[in-house]
């Protein structure tokens, strides 16, 4: 059967521009056809997810014009093989089969680390005041593996950038040192792992691949394993040997150790050894400076206005602000319509009050103690005396609720408290909310204050 799926695509490339054949549709390669099922191949999940949902139908309409009935397709991932910058031009100059000239040796082919993304790297991370300590760290631990922030703890929402530092990690370890051996994966890949070796009795393997063949440890989403209490259990031991030999072990969770249902207390104590970092929803600044390095990575002309409007109309995390940049940039070219300011907010929508600038530390810390009559001075020190120490615990949950900050950042804002302190503030509010109504009043005056 001659290549459908070249044909297909053949015909779709005059409807489409140039830039979107290339980025999205291109890439996709046809594997082999069964019946009328079509085998094909991504390069990534990002491309493949994003050639299904905008893609995929115009292509079987084109099939099934051309061929008068209806296909299925099944992609697969299929990270390809990563040839050093170096060769790549060379290798992309010589014709097909033609043998390296004399003195020049074949291209070096090297495979990055398995479980590594190619495109989270340091150099396309944003750093800003949201995620500034966190990517500090994780450029720190790559510089020094083992010697410096070990464990590294990163956590935060979901699309806010956690993944990617912990892939940067291992990528830059990895050009630092080809040799070293780091395992990236998921602690659901763990899991899986583990129990694949318990049940084919091939326990030996396991603990020779995370205890002796590990030289980094990375493990994306660790929250996972909460509650699964033989997991925890291989998961602590693991810990143990690799930190007691000095490698490095990185970890993101969407919430810091303690706030995680089902987690043992020993293990919690080990997430806390070393660094625990949060990555928080980006501020405009580094919104915009997110849009413009997605558009120059991906060859979009994007305005600053454009940019500035986006930023402002997405503001919760980095996946869904690069998903509005890529959805603008795609309907205006299917439309043959400018991408501007006006095009951007009919579009995407306008802002909201629900869009609102978060509320300040300061603020809380002004209502809270006018509220309770107590000086600013009061909530910021030591004094234990329950009248003091009541609307501090308050102060500190209402700035975790309504101000973005993490829990780091509050605890350095009342007097350079830790931020182990300030969690159990906020918890303590929390409990206490349900049995004492007076309590509840006041919380609930002071956020209706602070949110007019």
């Amino acid at each position: 059967m001659p290549d459908i799926w070249s044909e297909a695509l053949h015909g779709l490339e005059p409807r489409l521009d140039k830039q979107t054949f290339d980025m999205w549709l291109r890439p996709i390669r046809l594997a082999g056809v069964d019946g009328d099922l079509l085998h094909l191949r991504a390069p990534n999940r990002f491309l493949k997810e994003w050639f299904e949902t905008h893609y995929l139908d115009c292509v079987l309409d084109e099939l099934t014009s051309r061929h008068e009935k209806s296909f299925r397709v099944a992609i697969e991932i299929v990270e390809d093989l990563v040839v050093e910058p170096e060769v790549r031009e060379e290798v992309e100059r010589r014709p097909a089969h033609t043998p390296p000239a004399e003195g020049l040796s074949a291209p070096r082919i090297t495979a990055q680390p398995a479980g590594l993304h190619p495109r989270y790297r340091f150099d396309t991370f944003i750093k800003g005041g949201c995620n500034e300590l966190a990517a500090s760290a994780a450029m720190a631990a790559a510089d020094e593996p083992g010697a410096r922030f070990n464990p590294l703890f990163i956590y935060g929402g979901v699309g806010l950038g956690k993944t990617h530092l912990l892939h940067g990690v291992g990528h830059e370890l990895h050009r630092k040192n080809p040799s070293l051996r780091i395992v990236m994966l998921s602690a659901e890949q763990f899991m899986n792992e583990f129990v694949t070796a318990v049940r084919h009795n091939e326990f030996d393997q396991f603990r020779a691949r995370y205890r002796r063949d590990c030289d980094c440890l990375l493990i994306d989403d660790i929250q996972f394993i909460a509650g699964r209490d033989r997991t925890m259990d291989e998961f602590f031991h693991v810990f143990n040997a690799l930190y007691e030999s000095g490698k490095q072990i990185v970890v993101t969770a969407d919430r810091v150790p303690a706030d995680m249902p089902g987690m043992e207390e020993r293990l919690t104590s080990r997430l806390n050894w070393g660094l625990v970092a949060d990555v928080q929803a980006p501020d405009l600044e580094t919104r915009m400076a997110i849009l413009q390095a997605k558009a120059e990575r991906d060859q979009i002309a994007l305005r600053p206005e454009v940019a500035l409007s986006i930023a402002e109309l997405i503001r919760s995390n980095v996946r869904e602000l690069e998903g509005a940049l890529l959805r603008a940039t795609t309907f205006a070219e299917l439309r043959g319509l400018p991408l501007d300011e006006r095009f951007v907010r009919d579009l995407l929508g306008k802002t909201n009050g629900s869009d609102r600038p978060p509320v300040s530390i300061d603020a809380v810390q002004k209502a809270v103690a006018a509220y309770f009559s107590i000086r600013i001075t009061d909530l910021k020190g030591k004094r234990r005396h329950r009248g003091v120490s009541r609307p501090r615990m308050i102060a500190m949950y209402l700035c975790r609720q309504l101000t973005g900050a993490s829990f780091p950042e509050i605890g350095i804002r009342f007097g350079g408290k830790d931020h182990s302190t300030v969690i159990n503030a906020c918890k303590r509010i929390e409990s206490l909310k349900q049995d004492e109504p007076d309590l509840e009043t006041a919380v609930e005056s002071l956020r209706s204050q602070l949110l007019v």
